[in-house]
C-alpha cells in the first residue's frame, strides 16, 4: 500500500506540476526556452530558497526516467539519413568545434587547481552543445530551413554524440581508476563492440521487428521502450552509460520500420513525457542541488573565465572550420555562435557527475550557471547575426536589381 498513501510525496508532486505548468504558460508566451525557467523554479522551491521540496528517492527516480525519455525522444527526432547527409559538411566543424572547447575548459579547470578527473569531467560537460534550445532560437528567427540551420543542428547533434561517447570512455576510466594504455585499448574495444552491435541491430534487425511496429496489436510504443531500456542496459553491461543506448534505440526508429501514423504517435507521446512531465521534473530537480556557497570570489572568477574560454574556443574553432568549408565570414560567425549553447546533454552529464561524486554541489552550481550565460549569449548572438544576414540578403538583392 505504501507509495500510494504517501501524501507528502503527492503534495510535492502537485507543487512540481504547478511549477511546470506555470513556467510553460509564461515562458512560451514570451518566446523563451522553458528549460531555464525550470532550473530557476528548482532553485526557488528547493532547499536553496523556499525549501518547499526536499530531494527524495521518488523524485530522484522520476528525474532519472526523465533523462531516459529525453534521450530516447532526441534519438527519435533525429533522422539517421539526414544526419548522415549533413555529416559530410559538418563533421569537420563538429569535431574541431568539440575538441577545442573540451581542451580549453579542461585546461581552465586544471589551472584553477581542480583534480584531473574533475577537470576532465568539466571538459566533457562543456563539449555537449544544445540541440533543442538552438533549434528553438533558429525557429524564432525564421532560420530553421536555411543551410546554416542544417549545418548548426547537424554539428550540435554530432557534438552531443561525441560527448556521450567520450563521457562513457571517461566514466570507464574513472571507475577503473587506471589510465594505462591497455585499459584505454580495452575501453575503446568495448565502445567499438557496443556501436557495432547497436548499428547492426538498428539497420538489419529493426526491419525484422517491423511487424511489432506496424501491427496495432504489437504495441509499438511499448516495444520501442523495451528496445530503449534493452540497449541502455547493454551499454551499462559493458561499462558505458544507459543514456547512450536510449539515444541510439530512438535513432533507428524510422519510417522504414514503422507506419507514419505510429511515428507521429510515438513522437507526440515521447515529447509529452519528456518535456511536459518527467523531463521538467529532472530539470527542476537539478535546481535542488544549487548552492550559492559556490559563488565566492574565486568561484565567480572561475565561472567568468570558463564561460569566456568556452565562447572564444567555440567561435574560433567551429567558425574557423566553417570558413574553410567556403562559408562567408558572417555565416561562419553565425555557425560558431550557434554552437555556443549548452543545456540538456550538459545538464544530464553534470547530474551524473554529481551522482558519482566526480563533482560536488559547488562545481555543479558553477556548471549550471555557466549554461545560463552561454544560452543567453548564444540567443543574443544569433539574433544579432540574423539581423546582419537579413541586411546582407537585402543588400545583395539591391545589387542584383541594379545590375539587371
Amino acid at each position: 500500500m505504501g507509495i500510494f498513501l504517501n501524501i507528502p510525496v503527492f503534495k510535492q508532486l502537485l507543487i512540481l506540476m504547478i511549477a511546470i505548468w506555470a513556467i510553460a504558460v509564461l515562458l512560451r508566451k514570451i518566446g523563451l526556452p522553458t528549460i531555464m525557467g525550470e532550473l530557476i523554479a528548482g532553485i526557488i522551491i528547493g532547499p536553496a530558497v523556499l525549501g518547499l521540496i526536499e530531494p527524495n528517492e521518488i523524485i530522484d527516480i522520476l528525474a532519472q526516467l526523465g533523462i531516459f525519455f529525453i534521450m530516447l525522444h532526441t534519438g527519435v527526432e533525429t533522422n539517421p539519413r539526414e544526419f548522415v547527409t549533413a555529416v559530410r559538411k559538418s563533421l569537420g566543424i563538429a569535431m574541431v568545434g568539440a575538441l577545442f572547447p573540451f581542451l580549453t575548459s579542461m585546461s581552465i579547470a586544471l589551472l584553477f587547481g581542480l583534480p584531473f578527473h574533475t577537470a576532465l569531467f568539466v571538459g566533457i560537460t562543456f563539449t555537449a552543445t544544445v540541440v533543442v534550445v538552438t533549434l528553438k532560437i533558429l525557429n524564432d528567427l525564421n532560420l530553421q530551413n536555411t543551410r546554416l540551420a542544417r549545418i548548426i543542428m547537424a554539428s550540435c547533434i554530432i557534438d552531443d554524440l561525441i560527448s556521450l561517447i567520450f563521457f562513457s570512455l571517461i566514466l570507464s576510466v574513472i571507475k577503473s581508476e587506471e589510465i594505462g594504455i591497455l585499459n584505454l585499448v580495452m575501453i575503446g574495444a568495448k565502445a567499438t563492440l557496443f556501436f557495432g552491435i547497436v548499428i547492426v541491430t538498428g539497420y538489419f534487425l529493426y526491419p525484422f521487428l517491423s511487424r511489432f511496429f506496424r501491427d496495432q496489436g504489437g504495441k509499438g510504443f511499448t516495444f520501442l521502450l523495451m528496445l530503449g531500456i534493452g540497449f541502455g542496459l547493454f551499454a551499462e553491461l559493458i561499462g558505458l552509460h544507459m543514456i547512450l543506448g536510449a539515444y541510439l534505440a530512438g535513432l533507428f526508429f524510422r519510417e522504414e520500420v514503422a507506419s507514419s501514423e505510429l511515428i507521429i504517435k510515438v513522437k507526440d507521446r515521447l515529447y509529452s513525457i519528456a518535456y511536459s512531465f518527467l523531463g521538467p521534473i529532472f530539470f527542476i530537480s537539478l535546481g535542488f542541488h544549487i548552492t550559492f556557497e559556490a559563488f565566492t570570489y574565486n568561484g565567480i572568477i572561475f565561472l567568468v573565465v570558463l564561460v569566456a574560454g568556452c565562447i572564444l574556443s567555440q567561435v574560433i574553432s567551429a567558425g574557423g572550420m566553417a570558413r574553410l568549408e567556403k562559408f562567408s565570414n558572417l555565416e561562419s560567425l553565425t555557425i560558431g555562435i550557434g554552437m555556443c549553447g549548452r543545456a540538456e546533454v550538459a545538464f544530464i552529464l553534470a547530474a551524473i557527475g554529481l551522482e558519482l561524486c566526480i563533482i560536488d554541489d559547488a562545481m555543479f552550481s558553477i556548471l549550471v550557471f555557466s549554461t545560463f550565460l552561454l544560452n543567453m549569449i548564444a540567443s543574443l548572438g544569433l539574433k544579432g547575426c540574423a539581423v546582419l544576414l537579413k541586411r546582407k540578403d537585402k543588400s545583395d538583392l539591391n545589387i542584383v536589381t541594379k545590375t539587371y
